[in-house]
């Protein structure tokens, strides 16, 4: 068995957006590039995608908002010319059918770990998702890829799902999917505030029966590698192993990197590995495989090197102390362990609001009493 599957396609760089668009095709190109570079490619087990029916979609979307992409689809194939949906969200004649395939592409890593295949998934699509709700379009997201595939997931006989979103952006479409939902945890790092606006605060913490399984983690503007790594130790963690979850997804933006040009965090590389060898470690303690969703990232060469440095750890053939990530594991030339992570241009603030969402969910969650 593989202990990685990485889900790649040439079809996704047929989704086409305007001249200069930050969510351009060059973004899963240089991803590509960088995992051959890296020479995963002889150990990693590489699935072609299916794309996801409407039924599928309709998992997560109403079904009249499918319909409408149909139609806005046909608008751009009948006039040679890209729809546009919003603000920065646009539909090429092909947009349609990919986006169908990017949905689809987390079908098909649920399908290879369900039969055993490989124990954990990275699914390298575009376009992203987890800003799409459930009947418009929004930040470049037509269809929630992690969404869907949560819903999927559950068909399958994975009853709890335990999602991860350490996207620059609040995944405001992937927590309203399941605001009232306790069978799907969502936890949400942002920079805060910022885009969407007035949307990822902590007190957003779920409805009805759904209370106290959204956690937002709103992280100020220049919070680094430590800042990060602290919020997970002191809430993700804790939560996630009382939860008890079957599966594990993360929404894996890179856009929180220090060299991305949309936010202004502090992560590198490097503290991309240690978050995600965080992950891989909570996942052997829970014992569920890990499904990992490109979202955000939009500087190529920092999106490339942290996606293979992901990657790398899931893929790793020996279990590294938590929170210590081997060299092997990242591109070459990166740091390598904890002692040079990032700081945070202010971490008593960073501890503060940390302290304020741990003293917020311990009425939900006695581990964080």
């Amino acid at each position: 068995m593989s202990r990685l599957a990485l889900v790649r396609d040439a079809r996704f760089l047929n989704h086409i957006t305007p001249d200069a668009h930050p969510e351009s095709p060059q973004r899963l190109a240089a991803i590509d590039s960088a995992f051959l570079k890296a020479a995963l490619d002889h150990s990693v087990r590489q699935l072609e995608p299916r794309s996801a029916v409407e039924e599928e979609i309709a998992y997560v979307h109403k079904e009249s908002y499918i319909q409408h992409l149909q139609e806005d689809a046909s608008k751009a194939a009948a006039n040679h010319n890209l729809v546009q949906l919003d603000a920065d969200t646009f539909m090429s004649a092909a947009t349609y059918d990919i986006a169908k395939l990017a949905a689809g592409a987390g079908l098909t890593a649920l399908d290879a770990i369900k039969a055993g295949e490989c124990d954990s998934a990275f699914v390298s699509v575009r376009p992203p998702g987890h800003h799409a709700l459930v009947d418009k379009p929004m930040g470049f997201c037509l269809f929630n890829n992690i969404a869907v595939s949560a819903r999927y997931a559950q068909r399958l006989g994975y009853k709890k799902v335990f999602i991860i979103d350490w996207d620059v952006h609040h995944g405001n479409g992937t927590q309203w999917a399941f605001y009232d939902d306790p069978s799907v945890f969502f936890v949400s790092f942002q920079q805060y505030p910022f885009w969407p606006y007035d949307s990822g605060w902590y007190l957003e913490d779920g409805t009805g029966e759904g209370r106290g399984y959204n956690m937002n983690i709103p992280l100020p503007k220049g919070t680094g590698d430590r800042g990060y790594l602290h919020a997970f130790d002191r809430l993700v963690k804790p939560v996630c192993e009382s939860y008890e979850p079957d599966l594990i997804m993360v929404s894996a933006g890179y856009d929180a990197h220090q060299d991305d040009p949309l936010g202004q965090q502090r992560i590198t590389t490097s503290g991309y590995a240690m978050l995600s060898q965080r992950v891989r470690d909570l996942s052997t303690q829970v014992g569920t495989p890990t499904v990992v969703f490109l979202e955000g990232g939009y500087n190529t060469r920092s999106l490339s090197d942290s996606a293979i440095a992901t990657m790398r750890v899931l893929n790793a053939a020996n279990e590294s102390e938590s929170g210590v990530v081997h060299a092997s594991y990242l591109m070459p030339g990166v740091a390598s362990n904890s002692e040079h992570v990032t700081g945070d241009r202010n971490s008593d603030l960073v501890d503060e609001r940390v302290s304020e969402v741990r003293k917020h969910f311990a009425k939900y969650w006695p581990v964080l009493r």
